[in-house]
């Protein structure tokens, strides 16, 4: 990195900070900081962010130095959490998931999963000590972890940040922009698919919507203005969008589903995708280019909006009251149509003819 890990700042405080609070948002209260390059400096900042530093005076010798430092300092306790410094895109919900699912199931080692690995951090019974104290060291905690695989678990988390350090200025950097982030990214967004087991169908949907409503973007941000809407929400929550498909009010589900894994920005947004007003002297943000952008694509295909909606005619205007209910939708959306024509340097319709061909 070229520069002290624990110390970077990071979400208005620190890397090692960022790393304290994931856990004290979840009222884990026993929090160890094994300190020992700097450890005046670290310990200082443990202490603030309401952690115990616990110096390893041996330290040089390598990470199971500190493992063994940290876990003779740790009382009474039945379980416990593992976090190098250098992983700090943690988010509290995955921290919370990974609790209940521990209390639920009491394996000796639960492991966060993403996209197939592995990662940080995992929870680990008390059971292993006596093997881990008994360790040589040889192979690190890796070595006594893998001797228990058979009462190891994982639990699929929508977490990118489980799985990256800060080896290098990159990736540093890609934390800085992620860090706090209300809405999922790519990658999240895939794991989320799997979860929810998303069809295949839906998924081409969401990525035809998420390319229409990134070109809305980009056209209205040409425009300048006080404040630019942001492309990576517009992808998070267009992708998104329909993983409640299948449920009954599946904007309700799908939001619910964004707030478990706390993605609670994009949630708000997949909560109005099928309907809202937009008032006359209300900005457009990305709730209404994320919903606009759903309206103009039919499948994978690009449709006009009022087609979209003659389409729910067919099939729902013989039920009672589902007429009007339709084309108060399509009124509402015609509005919306109407205010983006006018701040955009093309029309919404033609654009996302262009974007889907």
């Amino acid at each position: 990195m070229g520069r002290f890990k624990p110390l970077l700042p990071l979400r208005g405080g620190t890397v090692l900070s960022s790393c304290i609070d994931v856990f004290k948002a979840n009222g884990i209260e026993n929090i160890l900081v094994v300190t020992g390059k700097r450890a005046d400096e670290v310990s200082e900042a443990a202490e603030r962010s309401g952690a115990v530093a616990v110096y390893n005076e041996s330290y040089e010798q390598g990470m199971f130095s500190s493992v063994m430092k940290g876990l003779g300092a740790l009382d009474g306790v039945s379980a416990f959490f593992m976090l190098p410094v250098d992983i700090p895109l943690l988010r509290r919900e995955t921290v919370a998931r990974l609790l209940e699912e521990f209390k639920r199931c009491s394996p000796t080692i639960l492991y966060p999963c993403f996209l197939g690995e592995r990662g940080h951090p995992p929870i680990i019974s008390r059971m292993l000590l006596p093997d881990i104290f008994a360790h040589d060291g040889a192979g690190g905690l890796r070595t006594v972890l893998d001797s228990h695989e058979s009462g190891a678990r994982d639990l699929n988390v929508a977490d990118f940040g489980v799985g990256h350090d800060l080896d290098r200025p990159a990736d540093y950097e890609l934390a800085l922009s992620l860090a706090g982030t209300g809405y999922p990214c790519e990658e999240e967004c895939r794991q989320l698919w799997e979860m929810y087991s998303l069809p295949s169908d839906i998924i081409r949907h969401c990525q035809a919507v998420s390319s229409v409503a990134e070109a809305l973007v980009d056209n209205l941000n040409t425009r300048g203005g006080k404040s630019l809407l942001d492309p990576a929400l517009v992808r998070g929550a267009a992708l998104t969008h329909d993983i409640g498909k299948g449920s009954k009010r599946h904007e309700a589900e799908g939001a619910e589903y964004l707030h478990t894994h706390g993605f609670h920005v994009a949630a708000e947004i997949v909560l109005e995708h099928s309907d809202l007003v937009l008032e006359p002297d209300a900005p457009i943000t990305e709730k209404e280019v994320v919903f606009l952008a759903d309206k103009l694509v039919q499948g994978e295909r690009p449709s006009l909006l009022k087609s979209r909606y003659m389409a729910k005619m067919d099939l729902y205007g013989h039920e009672p009251d589902a007429k009007q209910a339709i084309l108060g939708r399509l009124t509402r959306a015609q509005s919306v149509l109407v205010r983006f024509d006018r701040e955009m340097t093309v029309s919404a319709e033609r654009l996302a003819r262009e974007v889907l061909g």
